[in-house]
């Protein structure tokens, strides 16, 4: 399976200059808990991601007010990317070592197209696996109701 037919797709990045009350929206809008902070002054560069946990723990719990704290103040910089033609599996594997639950998919090395989170992952095997249940059922149902039939050999 390929990070493409999975990933989360549309507006995912956000600009370094939004204010965290902004960020909360677009989250909320999108139903994501992160968004990729890009550098619009230089052609959408990522330098960054934010969290719906960032803005928990770095802004409510500690006092600030979201509308006048920038993401910039709160953003992880820097962000591990996939190309969206790559494996899931490879994609599990970059999580793994980096030690991360999203990754920046990214078109041709620079365009970002989405993001891949662990949830994404999880709900993408979890259909191949009920798939495969369904497949094993489906042979099951057919032994039991006599419909199956005996190969003839030569």
């Amino acid at each position: 399976m390929k990070v493409e037919e999975c990933h989360s797709h549309g507006t995912v990045h956000i600009p370094m200059s939004c204010n965290l009350q902004e960020v909360a929206r677009q989250m909320a809008a999108q139903h994501v808990g992160a968004l990729i902070v890009t550098d619009l002054g230089r052609q959408n560069h990522i330098v960054g991601i934010v969290t719906d946990r960032d803005i928990v723990l770095g802004a409510v719990a500690t006092g600030r007010s979201p509308g006048e704290t920038m993401v910039g103040e709160l953003m992880t910089q820097g962000v591990v990317t996939v190309d969206e033609a790559a494996d899931v599996s490879t994609a599990m594997q970059t999580m793994m070592s980096q030690g991360v639950r999203r990754l920046a998919v990214l078109r041709g090395g620079s365009e970002i197209v989405g993001v891949l989170s662990l949830d994404d992952v999880i709900d993408a095997l979890g259909r191949d696996w009920s798939m495969l249940t369904a497949i094993l059922r489906s042979e099951q149902n057919r032994e039991r109701t006599g419909s199956v039939q005996t190969p003839l050999h030569a």
